[in-house]
């Protein structure tokens, strides 16, 4: 397990940050998704409103294999991806009221589940860092 540094942090709880989710399946088959709702919770965990399930949450179930990036098309361009587990979808409890409530509240949609993901990696894919592993 890996820690996020702050400013990966920041960037991944920054509501005008792009971000994505890439998975894969079994046989290897990627899926790539736009994830607003992704939020680092603490240094170790980044979570995701579940809001329409589909290929991003078989996947997950599978493989537990994922990769998340967080990035603004602006300069100066900051960008970090991080590699992580699948750690399961939480239905009820805290984190899926608090994190519910919130995704409700910005987005205007209902979520099915929270995904967690424990951080295993975190490189920057901005410059002038690009590549470069920072955990």
């Amino acid at each position: 397990m890996a820690e996020m540094p702050k400013e990966v942090m920041d960037l991944f709880n920054d509501p005008a940050a792009s971000k994505v989710l890439a998975t894969c399946d079994k046989g290897g088959n990627l899926n790539i998704a736009p994830k607003g709702s992704l939020a680092a919770i603490n240094a170790e965990t980044l979570v995701y409103a579940d809001i329409f399930g589909g290929k991003t949450r078989e996947n997950l179930e599978a493989t537990q294999k994922v990769a998340a990036v967080a990035f603004k098309p602006a300069p100066p361009f900051p960008g970090f991806q991080v590699k992580g587990t699948f750690q399961g979808f939480q239905s009820s409890g805290p984190l899926y009221d608090n994190f519910a409530a919130e995704v409700k509240k910005a987005l205007k949609m209902d979520t099915k589940a929270v995904g967690v993901i424990k951080v295993d990696e975190v490189y920057s894919v901005g410059p002038p860092r690009t590549g470069e592993k920072l955990a």
